[in-house]
C-alpha cells in the first residue's frame, strides 16, 4: 500500500510558472513621478536624459531613457537614433527634448488649440482662412519637434507608436490637403475634420491622457453586456423581419377599370394620384386583417401591399435585416418609438403589442439599466483605486516623517550624551550650518547622502533604492549605449 501511494504521489509534478515581467504601473509614460522619487530627485537633473527608472526596461535590455519635466512628469524616449541621425545626446535632440517637456511649450500648444477652436465657431471669411496657415505651422512645428525628440515609428516610444499622435498626423495631413492641393478638386468636406484638433488637448496634458485611458479601460467591463445587447437586438430584428416584412407598404388604392392587363394594373396601382392620403399628406396605411386599420372608402378603395415606399421616407421598414435591426435599435433607445408602434398596429392586429412590450421591457429597461449599472461600478472601482493610492502615498509620507523624527531624536540624544561628556552644545541653527564639519559620520553625512542620493538603478538592480552619482569638478560623465543608459549626473 505504501509503494502504491508513493507511485500516485510520483504522478504529481509541481510546476513552477515564472511570473511574466511587465513594466511598473507607477512609472509609466505620462504619469507623475512617485512621491519618494519626487522628494529625492535632484533639481539639476530636470529636463535631462537619465537612465530608465523602471527596472523592467533595464532587465529586458530595451533601449530607453527617461526625462523628468519641471512638473515631475515622466517622459520616456527610445535610446536609438531618431531619424537615424540624432542620438540621445545630440545637441539638436537635447534641445528638442527640453522644449517638448517644458511646461511653457504645452501651454503654447493648448492656447493655440483653444484659439483655433474659437475661430472655427465664427463665420468663415478670408481672414480666418489665412489664420489657418498660422495654426497649421504651429501644429507642424509641434510634430517635427516630437519626431526629432522621439524618432518616427521604428522603435518603441517613438512618434507614431503613440495612438494619440495618429490624430496629430491625420489633422496635419488633412490641413495641407485642404490648403495646398487644388488639383484634387473641392475638398471643403475635409475641413470638417478640423474639429478633431480639440482632441489634441488630451494628448498634450499627461493627466488628461491618463484619465481618458482609465475611462476607455473601464469600457472593457461592458463587453459581455454589449454581446448580450447585440444578440437581443438581432433576435427582435429577425422576429420583425418574419412578421412585418412588407406590411408597412400596404396602401388604400383606388379601384381601376376591369379587364386591365397586368402592366396596366401595376402602373395604375403605382400611380400616387390613385392612393388615399391622411390629413398630414401621408399614404393611408391599412390592412385586410380584422382589428387593423381599414380603408376609409372600402367601396372604391382596396388595401394592397407592395406599392410605394415605406413610411418616414422609406427609413421605417422591416423589409430587410438591416432596416429591421434599425427599428429594434429605435425601440431599445426609445427614439420616437411610439410612431413605429402606431404604424405597425395600423397594418397588423392589436395582439402585436406583445412584440413591443417584450422589446421595451427587455431592451430599453433591462439592458440599458444593466449598462448604466456596470458603468457606475467601473467608475466606483476607479474611485476606490484612486483613494487607495492616495492612502498609500499618505502612509508613505507619514513613515518618512516618522523616520525623520526618529533621526532627530537620535541626534538629540547624541548631543545630550556629548554635553554630559563635556562637549560643546550647538544650537539648531549652528548645527545645521556646520554639521558637515562637526559630525562627518552623523547628520552631516546623512544630509550629504540625501543630497547626492539619486540614481536610476541601485547596485542590486532594485529601482526603488536610488544611490548617489559622482560629481567631479562640476563635469558630467555620461555613458550611453543602446541597451542601457548610465548617466551619473548632469
Amino acid at each position: 500500500m505504501h509503494a502504491q501511494r508513493g507511485g500516485i504521489d510520483d504522478l504529481y509534478v509541481p510546476q513552477h510558472h515564472e511570473e511574466e515581467k511587465s513594466p511598473d504601473g507607477t512609472l509609466e509614460q505620462g504619469l507623475a513621478l512617485p512621491r519618494p522619487l519626487e522628494r529625492d530627485f535632484p533639481p539639476e537633473l530636470i529636463a535631462t536624459p537619465i537612465e530608465d527608472i523602471d527596472k523592467y526596461y533595464i532587465e529586458e535590455a530595451i533601449p530607453t531613457f527617461v526625462v523628468i519635466s519641471k512638473g515631475k512628469d515622466i517622459f520616456r524616449f527610445s535610446a536609438t537614433k531618431a531619424l537615424y541621425i540624432f542620438d540621445p545626446f545630440h545637441p539638436i535632440r537635447r534641445v528638442a527634448i527640453y522644449m517638448l517637456v517644458h511646461p511653457w511649450f504645452s501651454f503654447l500648444v493648448i492656447v493655440t488649440i483653444l484659439v483655433n477652436c474659437i475661430l472655427m465657431t465664427w463665420p468663415p471669411n478670408e481672414t480666418i482662412e489665412q489664420t489657418e496657415i498660422i495654426f497649421t505651422t504651429v501644429y507642424t512645428f509641434e510634430s517635427c519637434l516630437k519626431v526629432t525628440a522621439r524618432g518616427f515609428i521604428l522603435s518603441r516610444f517613438t512618434y507614431l507608436r503613440d495612438p494619440w499622435n495618429w490624430l496629430d498626423f491625420v489633422v496635419i495631413t488633412l490641413a495641407y490637403l485642404t490648403m495646398g492641393v487644388k488639383a484634387l478638386g473641392n475638398l471643403s468636406a475635409l475641413r470638417t475634420f478640423r474639429v478633431l484638433r480639440a482632441l489634441k488637448t488630451v494628448a498634450i496634458i499627461p493627466g488628461m491622457k491618463t484619465i481618458v485611458g482609465a475611462v476607455i479601460e473601464s469600457v472593457k467591463n461592458l463587453k459581455d453586456v454589449i454581446i448580450l445587447t447585440c444578440f437581443s437586438l438581432s433576435i427582435f430584428a429577425l422576429l420583425g423581419l418574419q412578421i412585418y416584412s412588407g406590411a408597412l407598404t400596404q396602401k388604400c388604392i383606388l379601384n381601376g377599370l376591369k379587364n386591365m392587363t397586368y402592366p396596366e394594373w401595376y402602373n395604375w396601382c403605382s400611380n400616387e394620384s390613385h392612393w388615399d392620403f391622411d390629413d398630414n399628406g401621408n399614404p393611408w396605411l391599412c390592412s385586410n386583417s380584422s382589428g387593423a386599420q381599414q380603408c376609409k372608402d372600402q367601396q372604391n378603395y382596396t388595401c394592397l401591399p407592395g406599392f410605394g415606399n415605406n413610411p418616414n421616407y422609406d427609413f421605417t421598414s422591416f423589409d430587410s435585416f438591416g432596416w429591421a435591426l434599425l427599428c429594434a435599435f429605435r425601440l431599445l433607445t426609445q427614439d420616437f418609438w411610439e410612431n413605429l408602434y402606431q404604424l405597425v398596429l395600423r397594418v397588423t392586429s392589436p395582439y402585436n403589442i406583445l412584440f413591443f412590450i417584450a422589446a421595451i421591457f427587455l431592451g430599453s429597461i433591462y439592458l440599458l439599466n444593466l449598462i448604466l449599472a456596470i458603468v457606475a461600478m467601473s467608475y466606483d472601482e476607479l474611485q476606490k483605486k484612486a483613494a487607495e493610492e492616495e492612502e498609500a502615498i499618505a502612509a508613505e509620507e507619514a513613515a518618512y516623517q516618522e523616520s525623520q523624527r526618529q533621526l532627530e531624536d537620535e541626534m538629540q540624544n547624541r548631543n545630550a550624551s556629548q554635553t554630559r561628556d563635556g562637549g560643546v552644545v550647538k544650537s539648531p541653527s549652528d548645527y545645521s550650518c556646520r554639521s558637515y564639519e562637526m559630525y562627518p559620520t552623523g547628520v552631516a553625512q546623512h544630509e550629504k547622502d540625501e543630497k547626492e542620493r539619486f540614481s536610476v538603478k541601485s547596485d542590486d538592480g532594485d529601482c526603488s533604492n536610488y544611490d548617489s552619482k559622482a560629481r567631479m569638478n562640476g563635469k558630467v560623465r555620461k555613458n550611453l549605449s543602446l541597451s542601457n543608459i548610465d548617466l551619473i549626473t548632469t
